[in-house]
């Protein structure tokens, strides 16, 4: 899979979709000021929590591999204050491979970003890199999806995801369709956007991407692997206990 390229097709329609998340700040913030010192994210997209750590006085660095989505980031940070905006240094880069003159007291992968790498070698290089990056007692935080007993036992699932106006006045309606491929712990997702104009013209794009699941062991094997320490497992960004039937947040530290 391309990661360059693969949010391309959807990144004008990103921020509109995701404008009232905001669910996720608060945790990655106060984890940010326990570490203390510079941050790292790594897929940070176009930006949004990373807007959000430097509006709190965060020194940021953001890496993304997506041309598209970083572009939108840095537009959205030019319309920040310029205090915020010298807090930011913005990144092409890839996750699984990259390098840093200096260390971070945080570094963390948010919104399920590390999900698109399907491969245990990508997975360990990229925890490799997070390892390598940290200062001592450094901290990471990971975002995964608890995988859905559920869900899993069922091949295919279709889901509507709504309607949402666009600023040209024009509809953007969602739908996607959720396949399961169990041996290799694959779930591939086919998101259809249907734009449809004040006219009644429609213009649709079909995108589909695929996210690696991953088991609370598992995860805890391959932070252990890259030389880390768990020392949570939260179920929410409240921080409540791990029942594996939602978020999986994993904080760990270099020793």
């Amino acid at each position: 899979m391309d990661l360059e390229k693969l949010y391309d097709p959807i990144a004008e329609f990103y921020d509109i979709e995701h404008e009232e998340m905001d669910y996720d700040i608060g945790f990655y913030v106060q984890e940010a000021k326990k570490a203390g010192g510079a941050a790292l994210e790594l897929g940070a997209g176009t930006g949004r929590v990373t807007v959000e750590l430097a509006r709190a006085g965060i020194e940021v660095t953001a890496l993304e591999i997506s041309k598209a989505m970083l572009d939108a980031a840095r537009r959205k940070a030019e319309r920040l204050p310029k205090d915020v905006q010298k807090r930011i240094t913005w990144v092409a880069g890839d996750m699984r491979d990259f390098e840093f003159d200096s260390k971070f007291d945080f570094v963390f992968i948010p919104f399920r970003s590390f999900q698109h790498l399907q491969t245990r070698a990508d997975q360990e290089r990229c925890l490799t890199c997070v390892s390598r990056h940290l200062e001592r007692g450094g901290r990471f935080a990971l975002s995964l999806f608890a995988p859905s007993y559920q869900r899993l036992a069922n091949k295919q699932m279709f889901n509507s995801l709504g309607t949402i106006g666009l600023p040209n006045g024009a509809k953007l309606s969602r739908t996607e369709r959720v396949t399961h491929d169990h041996v290799n712990q694959i779930i591939t997702v086919q998101r259809t956007y249907d734009v449809v104009d004040a006219d009644g013209n429609v213009k649709r794009k079909v995108w589909t991407f695929p996210m690696r699941y991953l088991w609370r062991f598992e995860t805890e094997l391959l932070l252990e692997k890259a030389g880390l320490e768990v020392e949570a497992i939260y179920g929410d960004y409240q921080r409540s206990e791990f029942r594996h039937d939602g978020e999986m947040l994993f904080v760990a530290r270099k020793p």
